[in-house]
């Protein structure tokens, strides 16, 4: 390895040192404003840095940037909210570049869009295929669950989020009422979270989650979601959550076939058997919202480009999980 490789190597770890230093400072109560942009800055670097290529510098940055996203320190929320607005900026100037893009009349715009969302389907994806077709170990079930809860458990969130984005009520109500099924209606007790949490219990699966040990591209993979439903351009959220609720109902119910397999009891089960059916309505009326936004070519863009950013990360996120499922498989035996 040359001298030059070595010192960049070198340079780089020490950007990502100072912007966790930098960071760590400026989201103490009472930083100051020059704290705050210095540490801006540092994360900026690192950002760039790892949107180009750079894997350590990658891993870095998306750590950073959760640490922004999950709910720390109150007196702090102001500045790590628009700390990671700028961090999305950046992002944005990697954004998927789309050569073969051409507008669509709008029904023409959803055969394409759920022709990608099918083509990128995880039910193809190999551990989807050991799970759902194969003869998976009870330790196998339970990382997935693990990793399951990881991106589930504040699903509610997402749709506060992108609600927020909408001027107009009534485009704003498509996701309150989906919210509300998701805060249990009538019943809190029956939240989507309270049901999952359930199978987490069942599974010995611990609620609360390491965040800083989760593999960079399962950070990657919950950042991308804030971010999207966080920007400013509804495209992105709206792709996004398509994506997700588009799919739900035949991936929770191969999940529910599974762990009926398994001879898990109904009640640890019912939020798959729940999400196996009703999605299909949440869906429809997320894109009649769409649809409204759809004639414009720069919204159909910015959606294509959503679209591919997430199964880009999607399935990064999905081949480490496997990878490591593997491994750990093999340790045991």
């Amino acid at each position: 390895m040359d001298s030059a490789t070595l010192q960049h190597r070198a340079n780089s770890q020490l950007a990502a040192t100072d912007a966790t230093t930098l960071l760590a400072e400026a989201l103490k109560p009472g930083a100051t404003y020059p704290q705050v942009t210095h540490a801006l800055e540092a994360l900026l670097a690192v950002a760039e840095k790892g949107l180009e290529g750079d894997k350590s510098a990658f891993a870095q940055y998306q750590a950073l940037l959760l640490q922004l996203h999950v709910p720390g320190e109150p007196r702090t929320e102001p500045t790590r909210r628009w700390m990671a607005s700028q961090v999305y900026l950046v992002e944005d100037e990697f954004a998927p570049d789309l050569p073969a893009f051409a507008a669509l009349p709008v029904e023409e715009f959803r055969k394409k869009v759920d022709a990608e969302i099918e083509a990128r389907s995880r039910v193809t994806h190999p551990m989807s295929l050991h799970l759902f077709q194969g003869t998976p170990s009870q330790q196998d079930v339970r990382f997935f669950l693990e990793h399951h809860w990881t991106r589930s458990y504040n699903f509610y969130s997402l749709l506060a989020e992108l609600a927020f984005r909408f001027e107009a009520i009534e485009d704003a109500s498509v996701f309150y009422r989906n919210l509300y099924g998701e805060a249990g209606a009538e019943a809190p007790d029956r939240s989507h979270p309270a049901l999952l949490s359930h199978l987490m219990t069942h599974f010995d699966i611990p609620l609360n989650i390491d965040f800083p040990r989760l593999q960079p591209l399962e950070k990657a993979y919950l950042n991308n979601r804030i971010r999207c439903v966080r920007h400013p351009d509804v495209a992105w959220g709206l792709a996004l959550l398509y994506a997700v609720e588009s799919v739900s109902c035949v991936n929770h119910r191969r999940i529910y076939e599974l762990l009926q397999r398994m001879g898990v009891p109904e009640q640890p089960s019912e939020f798959h058997r729940l999400h196996g059916t009703q999605d299909e309505i949440d869906t429809e009326e997320m894109w009649e919202l769409i649809a409204k936004f759809a004639p414009d070519e720069a919204f159909q863009r910015k959606f294509m480009q959503s679209l591919a950013r997430h199964f880009a990360i999607n399935k990064a996120y999905f081949d480490g999980l496997w990878q490591e499922m593997q491994e750990l498989s093999d340790h045991r035996a």
